[in-house]
């Protein structure tokens, strides 16, 4: 392979860790095209891969979909008959039907998938959910599958072997009602607001929300990266959605899944 090449939107960076852990396995180029944030999610700017690449997309997984802000640009990638391996990261209550999806706008685009995994990483909302996701283990099982995709020759994986359903799961309609509520301990560092992947936070004033709560994806980027533990979400309704969270899916973690 010239080139692999890293595709990737990781609010929390567990996607972005299980991409690279999968492009340790290859001798050569790695080039990442990190689309968390709005600025780099223009579907003009998508990249096109040639044969002798090999691509690696790595997505989480919402509501048991791929996230409706990764549609675009997802689809305006164009290969020419490129490898790809596809990954799916999920807080361990399940990935549902994100990789056929994924597999299905792989192939409309141009490229072939050779092998898909279903990973685990530490939920957004909490830390009692497969908090510790992925660990060492967990990449190293990565870098051993991307291994083994190369001792196939990256020969296309089989239809239908990826589990999923479509049509696929119909996603959750109701209308997002939470936003992160910022404290005094703000130092007005602004690193919330420049991380955030659906620019909901004002740079100006991040106390502030410039978009109404239908735009925040809940991903919790801001609440992992302030210095100050100054922004979170809070309220009765959300700490019952938490509670329901840990209360069903919390444990035991599950096992990483890889397909071929």
């Amino acid at each position: 392979m010239k080139r692999v090449n890293l595709v990737y939107f990781s609010a929390t960076d567990v996607s972005k860790k299980y991409a690279k852990a999968a492009a340790r396995a290859f001798n050569c180029e790695v080039k990442a095209y990190d689309f968390t944030l709005p600025k780099d999610r223009d579907p003009k700017s998508a990249p096109t891969f040639e044969k002798d690449e090999f691509v690696i997309l790595s997505l989480p997984v919402y509501g048991g979909r791929i996230p409706a802000v990764c549609d675009e640009y997802v689809k305006a990638l164009k290969g020419d008959g490129t490898p790809c391996m596809i990954i799916a990261t999920y807080g361990n209550r399940d990935f549902d039907d994100a990789l056929v999806e994924m597999e299905d706008i792989m192939n409309a685009c141009g490229l072939v998938v050779t092998s898909a995994a279903a990973v685990v990483g530490r939920h957004s909302f909490s830390d009692e959910i497969a908090g510790n996701r992925p660990d060492k283990d967990d990449l190293a099982g990565m870098e051993r599958f991307a291994l083994k995709v190369i001792e196939n020759d990256f020969k296309p994986i089989e239809v239908g072997k990826i589990p999923g359903n479509r049509p696929y799961k119909e996603r959750n309609s109701a209308p997002n009602t939470l936003m992160p509520v910022t404290s005094d301990e703000c130092i007005n560092c602004k690193s919330c607001a420049k991380r955030c992947p659906n620019g909901v936070i004002s740079v100006e004033n991040p106390k502030l929300r410039v978009k109404d709560a239908s735009a925040c994806l809940r991903c919790h980027r801001c609440v992992v990266y302030c210095p100050k533990h100054a922004i979170s979400f809070v309220g009765e309704g959300y700490d019952k959605m938490v509670a329901g969270c840990i209360a069903r899916f919390g444990k035991p973690d599950k096992e990483n899944l890889y397909f071929m």
